[in-house]
Parts: C-alpha cells; structure tokens; sequence
C-alpha cells in the first residue's frame, strides 16, 4: 500500500473523495485512512489523522498517480484549486476569494 494523498482541509477532503471515485472506476483498489479520526475532541493530535488516500496494490500506483494528474489538467477541471498566497489555505478553483481570510486570488 501506498498514500497517494492526504488532506489538512475540508476542501482537501473532498479532492480526496473524488480522486478515490475517478481510481476506483479505473479498477484501482483504494481506500480512504483516517476518515473517522478527525472527528474525535483531541483524542488524537489533528496532524497524525489528516484523511489520506491510499492505493491498495502497490503497482497500480504510477498508474493512479497519472490518472490524478490528468484530471487535475483536463477541460473537465477548468479552475484547479490554488493556495492563497496570504494565508496558505487550499481553495477550490471555481471560488476567487479564500473562503478562510477573504483575500482575493492573486493578492499577496
């Protein structure tokens, strides 16, 4: 098994479950760690349980890893996601303003 990404926000979470969608229709086995931990009040420090996508056969991971890639630069994603160049936080790339300190994509 390998991780193939992992996820320190909401945004990131839900990259994560689309990617793990668009593998597992390439007949790519793979799974979600960590999903429940997050949930649990300081049971566990928030940077050990961080969601991550793993792939459960290690030869199918350059395969993943291209199927990822594509989708990230394809016509079906126009807007990727980006960081804000203020705070560092993922946005989805549809939104222009960072939804966590309202500064406008592009602005440092």
């Amino acid at each position: 098994m390998k991780c193939l990404l992992s996820a320190s926000t909401v945004t990131e979470e839900g990259i994560l479950q689309l990617c793990k969608s668009m593998l597992e229709e390439a007949g790519i086995p793979c799974m979600i760690q960590n999903e429940e931990l997050c949930d649990i009040k300081g049971a566990v420090p928030f940077t050990e349980c961080f969601p991550e996508l793993w792939i459960s056969e290690d030869g199918d991971f350059a395969k993943a890893i291209e199927i990822v890639s594509g989708w990230e630069h394809s016509p079906d994603n126009p807007h990727p996601a980006w960081s804000c160049p203020h705070c560092e936080e993922l946005n989805e790339g549809q939104f222009t303003t960072c939804w966590n300190c309202g500064n406008e994509q592009g602005e440092t």
